[in-house]
């Protein structure tokens, strides 16, 4: 198995070698096969990391559990070819199916508490790799790999002509972000995430033919839906903040926020309920993510889940992956499907046994927030400790491994960068302003949306990824060429 994944990883170096898909004027032939190489050592880099934090000679958590239920998925093919392509479309699926070849997964078969089920989605995409993979972990990460490395390429070609750096600066600029590189080289969904905004963003600034356009338009909104909807929705909101930017105020900045502002909080009094629809969503988001981060017992039932914290389990008993009440304990009760706030409800004993589908003693980098509680007001009043803690933390003394000092450092550094792109910017024309201000504001949305609703800094790590690496962006534009940048002499 070492040689066949050796011999497949060289494999795919030497097709991001002589693949024309991967060849860009004005950069060495042998660019992306370098940085292909680069994403494969760091996704293994990954798995060491994870085989010393939780001390098993394998995956853990979402990487390990996507590979193993997507074997399952992938087994299925070769009892039924039919039922495999229900399950793997959604087409047909039936809960039937999921009882009869899924039962013994997690993430699958826990019911889906949104309309749009990523995890499903990435159990899918690996099921196809499980094909030729031979079940190795290092064929899934080298795919992946290369699906984030073609992203680099249409990033390049997306903002490489405003930018006033060399070519190779550039690209080796955004090519390295450390958070960027560390989980788009992953078995995780921002591989695909990465892939699917690149797409759209070549969409939007490139003029390539027709079909292309239309046919990566498609593809991007498949993609972006599958796996993280609510970039999808960051990105149209940006792009919405735009054209105010763009065509009611001809690039004017100030004006251009006093009217966004005034504007959503006018639609917010007028349109009362979508505006309590988006507050239940962020509180429920909110409330499930204090769950995984404090620790809890999430149980299916007939028609509904319940939720425990830890101080209850002293009234239930566990036997493997089923639950029985022993006890009369109060939990929270919510049904499939549903996004609204989880309710309170007291359970008697009954003797009745329920499956359990997520349980976690909680996490290391756990941090308390706001809680939202269903309040527009409350929501605005958490603004400035949502930004904190996206964007700036985590600080040295907070909670979690070593690695947060990475992190810390990370970034401190991309804010330093882009603070010196500000003072040494050039001057933007106005198709160059209108990218740096629709850049800046998908990162201040996608910013508050996280800190929001997300109490573990171990998450708020990964899911601003996308935030940073558009500020490195901006920061790449607004900057001047370096030759031309001179340090005021402070000696006397």
């Amino acid at each position: 198995m070492l040689i066949y994944s050796i011999t497949f990883v060289l494999f795919l170096f030497i097709l991001t070698r002589y693949w024309k898909l991967f060849y860009v004027e004005g950069i060495s032939a042998w660019t992306f096969p370098a940085v292909f190489l680069i994403k494969v050592g760091v996704g293994l880099l990954l798995f060491l990391i994870h085989i010393q934090t939780y001390g098993i000679d394998d995956l853990s958590h979402d990487g390990g559990t996507f590979l193993i239920e997507s074997k399952y998925l992938n087994d299925v093919f070769f009892q039924s070819p039919k039922h495999y392509f229900q399950l793997l479309t959604g087409i047909g699926e039936t809960t039937e199916l999921i009882n009869k070849y899924l039962y013994m997964t997690e993430y699958w078969s826990a019911g889906d508490l949104t309309l749009i089920n990523d995890s499903k989605n990435v159990i899918r995409m690996h099921s196809i790799i499980h094909f030729f993979s031979g079940k190795s972990a290092v064929i899934h990460l080298s795919v992946l790999c290369l699906i984030s490395t073609l992203a680099l390429k249409n990033f390049y070609l997306s903002f490489r002509k405003y930018s006033s750096q060399t070519n190779t600066i550039f690209f080796w600029v955004i090519a390295l972000v450390p958070s960027t590189i560390f989980w788009t080289s992953s078995l995780l969904k921002e591989p695909f995430l990465f892939f699917g905004i690149s797409l759209l963003v070549r969409v939007i600034l490139l003029n390539d033919q027709p079909i292309k356009r239309i046919f990566y338009l498609v593809f991007s909104l498949v993609i972006l839906l599958m796996f993280k909807p609510y970039i999808l929705a960051c990105i149209v909101f940006s792009l919405l903040c735009l054209f105010v930017f763009k065509y009611l105020f001809k690039g004017k900045l100030i004006p251009t926020i006093l009217s966004l502002i005034s504007m959503l909080l006018l639609l917010g009094v007028t349109f009362q309920k979508p505006r309590d629809k988006i507050v239940n969503y962020l509180t429920r988001k909110q409330f499930d993510f204090v769950n995984v981060g404090k620790g809890g017992l999430h149980v299916l039932s007939d028609s509904c889940f319940y939720y425990f914290q830890p101080d209850q389990y002293k009234n239930l008993k566990m036997i493997g992956n089923e639950v029985i009440l022993i006890n009369e304990t109060d939990a929270y009760i919510f049904k499939f499907g549903s996004t609204e706030r989880p309710l309170p409800v007291h359970l008697k004993p009954t003797g009745k046994k329920w499956k359990r589908v997520y349980f976690t003693i909680g996490c290391a980098s756990y941090i308390e927030t706001t809680p939202i509680k269903n309040s527009a007001i409350q929501l605005i009043k958490n603004t400035p400790e949502s930004l904190i803690n996206s964007v700036l933390r985590p600080f040295p003394n907070d909670p979690g491994s070593k690695l947060k000092f990475l992190s810390f450092v990370e970034v401190w550094v991309i804010l330093l960068f882009f603070g010196l792109t500000i003072y040494f910017r050039k001057k933007l024309n106005f198709e160059e302003k209108n990218i740096v201000f629709t850049l800046l504001t998908f990162a201040l949305i996608l910013s508050l949306l996280i800190g929001w609703t997300t109490p573990v800094l171990g998450a708020i790590i990964r899911y601003r990824f996308p935030a940073q690496f558009a500020l490195i962006i901006a920061g790449l534009i607004l900057l001047k060429p370096l030759k031309d940048i001179k340090w005021k002499n402070t000696s006397s």
